[in-house]
């Protein structure tokens, strides 16, 4: 392999924090990065700082792509659309590895994705111009993406041909977790996994492909590298809430106005135990809501870079079930708290931390009025079981992920 071989990464290179999963191997490889099919659909352009975008636009057909890329290892994030499935199935026929990265918690909570548990919210009017605006604006680009796809499945060998029309047939009636349980095939997935740690991978063998038989290998979890090189330091009266895009996803039946209570309801019982509320929002989250709270100096959103300088001294972190709950498990120093019910019920989506004993479920904010006033108590009961979670769902939380994943993007032999 050259000294800088060629990786394709297949993802939304948009959020920063999947293309920081490369920060350490940016310097060693020429990165390409597809998922859009024009430049009109980028959000933003820091990922100008790691590598260059390709198009699906601008390829008459999945062989062409590869043919003047020629990738050394492609990368994929997520095996979900039809071009993903036609490139995978088309790098297996040329023999150009590949690799299912893994970029979140998986576990027990994929039953919130469940149509009869999370039905899709019914779009407003201004919410539907603005879907008919995008693909109006993208629309050549979006006929040009198609032809791809058409080009692309006649060029397959009649085996694969057909398992992208199957595959084609089912996506486009059912979502993403549907499509994974109908379709018992080794073609839809890479050929190799690379994954957080062994609770994770089992998540996804058990939930997504329990047909999976290749090669897994864990590296840890590279978002959090910077923050496993904190240390413990002097605590603050903050409580951490760590936030998802629950309403904004309709999971669990959350929308607007349920989570608008919510927060606000958060902020005044904080401000009741003289805790200052720190928000970490999800790249995906709407700010409104949290920015009104903050106008009235009863919240504060913290970003990625002030969040890892507070680290050391954040004490009490709550959550529903986000991956940004690990590292925070893992710490000495944390208490962790999940909020576990939501509008559609009490669904155990915070199981992986609270089967482990570093987090405490709550079913109602009020029970904090109790668990605050005695948190060492349940600070001491969590500490005990944060080393077997860490080894278990985290790997190694010891700042050396990436380069793990450097090693092995760089690797002959993975």
């Amino acid at each position: 392999m050259p000294s800088k071989p060629k990786i394709l990464f297949i993802g939304d290179y948009c959020r920063t924090d999947y293309v920081s999963l490369l920060k350490d191997a940016k310097n060693d490889i020429y990165l390409y990065f597809l998922f859009y099919t024009s430049p009109k659909e980028e959000t933003n352009h820091g990922y100008q700082a790691y590598g260059q975008a390709i198009y699906w636009k601008n390829f008459k057909d999945v062989f062409a792509l590869l043919h003047q890329i020629r990738p050394h290892k492609v990368v994929f994030l997520y095996i979900e659309s039809y071009n993903h499935v036609i490139l995978n199935l088309a790098c297996r026929q040329l023999n150009i590895p590949t690799y299912l990265l893994e970029h979140g918690l998986r576990a027990d909570y994929v039953f919130g994705f469940d149509a009869n548990i999370s039905p899709a919210s019914k779009k407003n009017f201004i919410a539907k111009i603005k879907t008919y605006y995008k693909l109006t604006h993208n629309f050549i680009a979006r006929i040009k993406s198609r032809l791809f796809l058409l080009n692309s499945i006649k060029l397959l060998p009649p085996e694969d041909k057909a398992f992208a029309k199957h595959f084609i047939k089912i996506r486009s009636k059912h979502n993403y977790l549907d499509t994974f349980r109908s379709i018992t095939s080794e073609k839809r997935l890479a050929e190799n996994y690379i994954g957080f740690s062994s609770k994770i991978y089992d998540a996804f063998v058990t939930h997504e492909a329990p047909y999976f038989s290749k090669k897994a290998t864990f590296i840890g979890i590279p978002y959090f590298d910077a923050l496993a090189k904190q240390n413990p330091a002097q605590q603050i009266k903050i409580i951490l809430f760590i936030d998802q895009p629950l309403a904004e996803h309709s999971l669990l039946q959350w929308n607007n106005e349920i989570k608008k209570t919510f927060n606000t309801d958060l902020s005044d019982l904080c401000q009741k135990h003289n805790y200052q509320l720190y928000v970490k929002l999800h790249p995906k989250q709407e700010t409104a809501g949290w920015e009104e709270l903050q106008n009235q100096r009863k919240c504060l959103i913290i970003n990625e870079e002030t969040l890892i300088n507070l680290a050391p001294s954040i004490p009490i972190v709550i959550g529903f079930y986000s991956t940004y709950l690990m590292p925070f498990a893992a710490f000495p120093h944390t208490t962790v708290i999940t909020y576990v019910k939501h509008p559609a019920g009490n669904f155990p989506v915070s199981a992986p931390f609270v089967d482990a004993g570093v987090a405490h479920p709550i079913y109602e904010l009020e029970e904090l009025k109790t668990i605050l006033p005695n948190i060492e108590a349940l600070h001491r009961q969590q500490v005990l079981n944060k080393a077997k979670f860490t080894e278990e769902w985290m790997y190694k939380f010891d700042g050396k992920a990436g380069e793990r994943l450097r090693d092995i993007l760089l690797s002959d032999d993975l």
